[in-house]
């Protein structure tokens, strides 16, 4: 936590919430004020002995700070210690299985269940009768693994998507490339393809950790340099001596200037697209981007996130149709910068409200480009025969839903079946609907499997200032579909007496 608030930190999230664990600072910055820290009920300050080292022992014997929440931190600690003793086997964690071909293939695995098929015109994908492609942009070879500061991964390699188309189309299909610098020349390239393929997005430097140099002076004071130790004694290296650079201000990045691609990226997917109509926009980035610009001008439309070490493989292995996609949006995409809540990058200090995301933009009446929970298959599910184990509950109860799900495609899939309720007739503001569960299904071709959800009453609640939590009594839809705007999601009506 980054702010010292006794509110949120002692009486919501220990006293009400019943937290067991301890509350760490955000990193560097996150802690100025020992004693408010201290009282607030944070118990340890990352990454360095710094504020709570210089300032709590003689706020603790000057009364500021009582001994008991140093008693408290303490017993927080080692009780989390124990679970993790007790929850792991050290021997499941050792050095060598980090390049181990278990972990290798589980690196693969993950990048392709994550990767979501935005768009599949024509049925341009999974590629088949191909044997020219064409492989663009300056991210098709770059290896791009997200944040370059406190968050950052250094596997033993990355396996960009170009390699990884590489290793996976043998003859009869060529594969030629171009970083996209010359526009002309990628859209000749393109020409003389069967298909091309255009990755681009973002990188560290546009949306990874930032530090502003001119914030790093007063407080660098205070701060160990890498290959120094810090107050307890423990020597900055590694990591450290990465984070110590970010401290410095050499690290790049921050919030997005904007939800667009760069420019000269939306100057090539138009260039290429125009030279060949059978164009794929691979996608990279950590979170929604706006499309409006070319989407309807190709036929395929991924998005690969920032995919990881074994990123190209799993990205060759969707294109082929050895993995069918299963990825689901964790966001909206929207239509417009307008249709998401106001924001400035270079603001001080912001307020929002509840509404964000899919609920915004079901209020506002805005159509997104991509919905929350959205995500295509090379193969077809319906959703039938939804029920309900009663249409009325008590406050304690459970909502419990059946629904069969059916693979009527020719190629075994995974969906994501989505349970959203509505509160009809509440006397607060609140969304249209709301997601409460959700479960993946693996069906073979013709298979029907029935699958069942519940949701209990008390996640129905919503916040009263005076109250606390309340279960609303009244009148509740429940949508079960496979996205938040899907509409031919199932639909049916209950109350809690």
């Amino acid at each position: 936590m980054g702010r010292a608030d006794k509110s949120l930190l002692t009486d919501v999230l220990q006293d009400q919430w019943g937290f067991k664990g301890f509350v760490q600072s955000d990193w560097v910055w996150g802690m100025r004020d020992a004693k408010k820290a201290a009282l607030a009920g944070q118990h340890v300050e990352m990454p360095f002995s710094n504020v709570y080292h210089r300032f709590l022992q003689d706020l603790v014997t000057s009364g500021e700070v009582p001994l008991s929440a140093i008693d408290d931190a303490v017993f927080r600690i080692l009780r989390q210690q124990l679970r993790f003793e007790k929850a792991h086997n050290p021997d499941d964690y050792r050095p060598e299985g980090l390049n181990s071909e278990a972990s290798r293939s589980l690196a693969r695995e993950a990048a392709a269940k994550s990767i979501v098929l935005l768009k599949n015109e024509g049925d341009i994908l999974p590629l088949k009768n191909v044997q020219q492609i064409a492989v663009i942009g300056q991210l098709a070879d770059t290896p791009n693994l997200g944040d370059h500061g406190s968050s950052s991964t250094q596997p033993h390699y990355a396996v960009t998507p170009l390699q990884g188309i590489n290793s996976a189309f043998d003859a009869p299909f060529r594969v030629k490339s171009a970083d996209g610098s010359d526009v002309e020349g990628a859209a000749a390239l393109a020409k003389l393809a069967d298909v091309a393929i255009v990755v681009v997005g973002m990188t560290y430097l546009d949306e990874g950790e930032y530090v502003a140099p001119e914030q790093s002076g007063p407080w660098m004071d205070h701060y160990p340099k890498p290959g120094e130790s810090d107050a307890a004694g423990i020597k900055i290296a590694g990591d450290y001596g990465a984070l110590s650079a970010t401290i410095a201000g050499s690290a790049h990045g921050g919030d997005r200037s904007s939800l667009s691609l760069h420019p000269d990226d939306e100057k090539l997917i138009e260039a290429v697209s125009k030279a060949n109509p059978r164009t794929i926009v691979a996608l990279m980035g950590g979170s929604a981007m706006i499309t409006e610009a070319w989407r309807d001008k190709v036929p395929g439309i991924m998005m690969l996130w920032y995919p990881g070490q074994e990123g190209g493989r799993a990205f060759a292995d969707i294109l082929l149709g050895k993995v069918n996609p299963s990825g689901k949006l964790p966001c909206s995409f929207p239509r417009r910068l307008e249709d998401l809540p106001h924001f400035d990058k270079d603001a001080t200090e912001a307020t929002y409200d509840l509404w964000h995301g899919y609920r915004k933009l079901e209020r506002d009446g805005a159509e997104a480009a991509f919905p929350f929970g959205f995500g295509l298959s090379y193969t077809s599910f319906s959703l039938d025969g939804l029920r309900l184990a009663s249409d009325s509950i008590p406050k304690d109860g459970i909502v419990s839903t059946s629904v069969e799900v059916s693979n009527s495609g020719d190629m075994a899939g995974e969906e994501v079946v989505q349970l959203y309720i509505s509160a009809r007739s509440s006397r607060v503001e609140r969304a249209n609907k709301e997601l409460k569960a959700f479960t993946k299904i693996a069906l073979e071709p013709g298979e029907t499997r029935l699958v069942r959800l519940a949701v209990s009453a008390s996640d129905l609640a919503y916040y009263d200032e005076t109250d606390g939590w309340v279960v609303e009594p009244g009148d509740y839809e429940v949508f079960l579909g496979r996205h938040s705007a899907d509409e031919e999601a199932l639909r049916a009506s209950f109350t809690i007496a």
